[in-house]
């Protein structure tokens, strides 16, 4: 690989800026200008002026396209009448064209006047191949491929190649996204569809190379259509072929949405997982409205150096939203080391559709949580359901528990209760049938006497086991002094009565007491 200091690659810069906007004609005699006998640094511009023609060779990005009036816009080609000039750069020139059996609208790519060398007429069949090969959706079709005789300098009559394709009327994939102002989960379903038209180039044996948002474009009916194959590569082509060498150092595509294995300028190394990288970026940028590495104002060999040795930001730290599920997806997608990478585009879009559907995502090691709010998300209306209906049954077994509770603490005081007022009447009974007319000196035995034995016998300690009933007896007790007009004796049993209340319940409790 070609390396040069910061010094010589500002110099480089310098001099492509200049040589690009040449005619191909010229550019020999100003590159030997200003590069004089540093073959070096000729060997770097002539590689950004290459990697520049082929990126500028997209058939509907209108803004690669430097427009030029050097190139008369021609009547016809083949059997099509040219509309209009969409664009031009370095190597091609694209039309608007119409077609007359069938009738319709295409683009139509020639190569530029001039630019007949066995490389570009090579490379441009290459494109056209290719492009022949693939019948999706997603990608703009090819119609037809042939030679036109173009008239050069002098007269001289020399036939140039050209394919007509589908002519994609639409916006960029960033521009739809943001003129429709696309949720998180319609951008989303947008990529799941891009990765769904790279999988069928993929099968077909072709690596795009050069996917970015400039070359994905989305029509009115929401379809996007992947254009621009003019540095893909036929898997497992011969790699000393023209059309599919790749020099050491050269920049095949787009610096910021290369693969690492591209930025090495490595061949051998570029397999369908270097599509997945660049789809990665693509999606990043689309859902984050910025790249994963700021290299816009860095220059060639040193943004080559940060995107490859560097890890992307992760897409969570520019929108919060996406932390989680999507930021795992994108950076699985962008891993350095394409082993770690998902191993097909296929597998990038179902990893979407499974977020798109809240299943658990490969790109993110399940935990039992994370799988059961996926489950709850997934399953809205019925966990909604189950939860109402385990509300209900929790509250109805609480309100039943509560209700049984009190029923059983209403028992349990009832059965208490009565058992007080039986041991109480038994003890009142016990003592009017004992009661002695000979102990209580005669035949007339009082209530008075009968209440003075009782009391007696209870201020004698003879229920202590059980001071609840033995305050029930000072109560009753206490009463019948008060209906016999015994104040002071009632007053004492009425007292000790609400005393052992109290000590028992810690305030006195009225419905114990028996009236």
């Amino acid at each position: 690989m070609i390396t040069l200091d910061n010094r010589r690659i500002r110099l480089a810069e310098a001099i492509f800026d200049v040589v690009v906007e040449l005619p191909p004609e010229r550019r020999p005699t100003v590159l030997a200008e200003r590069c004089g006998s540093d073959m070096e640094l000729r060997s770097f511009v002539e590689q950004l002026i290459q990697s520049d023609e082929h990126a500028s060779l997209s058939s509907s990005d209108h803004r690669v396209f430097r427009p030029s009036a050097a190139i008369p816009l021609p009547d016809r080609i083949g059997s099509y009448r040219i509309v209009r000039s969409l664009g031009e750069g370095g190597m091609g020139v694209v039309y608007e064209a119409e077609q007359e059996h069938p009738r319709r609208s295409v683009a139509l790519k020639m190569l530029r006047p001039g630019i007949l060398s066995p490389r570009a007429v090579q490379r441009f069949e290459h494109e056209a191949d290719l492009l022949g090969q693939l019948q999706h959706p997603g990608i703009a079709q090819v119609f037809e491929a042939g030679t036109t005789e173009v008239a050069g300098a002098g007269g001289a009559v020399a036939r140039h190649p050209f394919f007509a394709m589908e002519l994609v009327r639409g916006r960029t994939l960033i521009e739809y996204a943001r003129e429709n102002k696309l949720s998180i989960a319609e951008q989303l379903a947008l990529v799941a569809r891009v990765c769904d038209a790279v999988q069928h180039a993929h099968q077909k044996g072709v690596i795009h190379r050069d996917l970015k948002p400039a070359n994905i474009l989305v029509n009115d009916e929401g379809q996007p259509k992947i254009l621009d194959f003019g540095v893909a590569r036929a898997i497992g082509a011969d790699l000393d072929a023209p059309s599919s060498q790749t020099i050491a150092g050269q920049l095949l595509g787009t610096i910021p949405y290369m693969s690492p294995e591209q930025l090495e300028g490595n061949c051998h190394a570029i397999d369908t997982r270097s599509d997945v990288y660049s789809l990665g970026v693509v999606a990043f940028e689309l859902l984050t409205g910025q790249l994963p590495f700021d290299v816009a104002d860095v220059p060639s060999v040193q943004a080559i150096r940060i995107l490859s040795q560097r890890d992307p930001l992760p897409a969570g730290a520019v929108r919060p939203e996406l932390r989680g599920d999507v930021e795992a997806i994108i950076g699985k997608a962008l891993e350095r080391n394409a082993d770690r990478r998902y191993a097909s585009c296929a597998e990038l879009a179902a990893d979407i559709r499974r977020y798109l559907r809240n299943e658990t995502v490969l790109a993110r090691p399940p935990t039992a949580l994370h799988q059961l709010a996926k489950f709850a998300r997934r399953n809205r209306g019925l966990v909604v359901g189950a939860a109402v209906a385990i509300t209900a049954l929790m509250a109805g077994t609480i309100g039943t528990a509560t209700f049984a509770w009190r029923e059983s603490r209403e028992a349990e005081r009832a059965e208490a209760h009565a058992a007080r007022a039986e041991s109480v009447t038994r003890f009142l009974r016990e003592m009017l049938a004992s009661a002695d007319p000979q102990a209580m000196g005669g035949p007339d035995v009082t209530v008075r006497q009968v209440l003075d034995e009782a009391a007696a016998r209870i201020n004698a300690g003879e229920l202590n086991r059980d001071p609840e009933i033995t305050a029930a007896l000072h109560n009753t007790i206490g009463e019948s002094y008060l209906n016999l007009g015994n104040y002071p004796e009632a007053r004492r049993h009425l007292q000790a009565a609400v005393a052992l209340f109290g000590e028992q319940r810690g305030s006195l409790d009225a419905d114990v007491i028996l009236n």
